[in-house]
């Protein structure tokens, strides 16, 4: 199957193990990608996790952290892909000592690996859960409809994330969360950018109820206890 996304990419669905070892075969990927003209290119499937709780000492643009956390792990070398920060870090509280980070694999089997045990991050055992695409929001108008991307939002100015004036959100000076209005809801209390805001989480709701793998803990793969 292929699914056609609001970026413009387009996700295509194998139906077999011998059909992904196929794409995987250089020369494969060099003919099929012919079909679709130049400055197109294939993205591998890769798998999120959100690690709670990890120390803001770690740097997830350091090489080295993300060497210590495999060989601690027992994993191959490149085995996690990126590191994140969920929250910019402008965002922290002043006293805050841990935040939360997203951690890309190249494989179901490592994010199941660190689902199920954990990881050793910036000398701390962390725990985590699978990352569950959520709805996207057009971060120019912070609407979750429409389909759209800031790129080619169909609004003339930028609405602040924060406070719902016509400003972008980066320059907004307004840091009493009693004064955030959400563009969404269109109540004064939380952001656009909320993760308790109503209207996003109606719309993950919704997403959850639609996509089978988000039933499970782990990413399905064919050891039934991930099942």
């Amino acid at each position: 199957s292929a699914r056609k996304l609001p970026h413009g990419g387009i996700i295509y669905e194998l139906n077999s193990k011998e059909s992904t070892e196929w794409f995987n075969t250089p020369a494969n990927r060099s003919n099929f990608l012919e079909r679709f003209g130049t400055n197109v290119t294939i993205k591998d499937r890769t798998y999120h996790v959100l690690m709670e709780n990890v120390p803001i000492s770690f740097v997830p643009e350091s090489t080295a952290a993300i060497d210590d956390i495999e060989k601690k792990a027992a994993f191959a070398p490149k085995t996690i892909l990126k590191a994140k920060y969920i929250k910019p870090i402008a965002r922290r509280n002043p006293n805050q000592r841990t935040a939360h980070i997203i951690l890309t694999f190249n494989s179901r089997e490592s994010a199941n690996h660190a689902i199920k045990f954990g990881l050793s991050v910036a000398s701390k055992r962390v725990y985590g859960r699978k990352l569950l695409p959520e709805p996207s929001r057009c971060l120019k108008c912070h609407s979750f409809d429409g389909n759209h991307m800031a790129t080619d939002c169909p609004k003339d100015a930028d609405i602040c994330g924060t406070c719902g004036e016509q400003h972008r959100t980066a320059t907004c000076k307004v840091d009493d969360p009693n004064n955030y209005h959400c563009t969404n809801c269109e109540i004064k209390g939380h952001a656009a950018w909320s993760r308790v805001c109503p209207t996003f989480l109606s719309k993950w709701d919704a997403y959850k109820r639609r996509n089978d793998e988000s039933r499970y803990r782990f990413y399905p793969t064919e050891d039934p206890l991930t099942w």
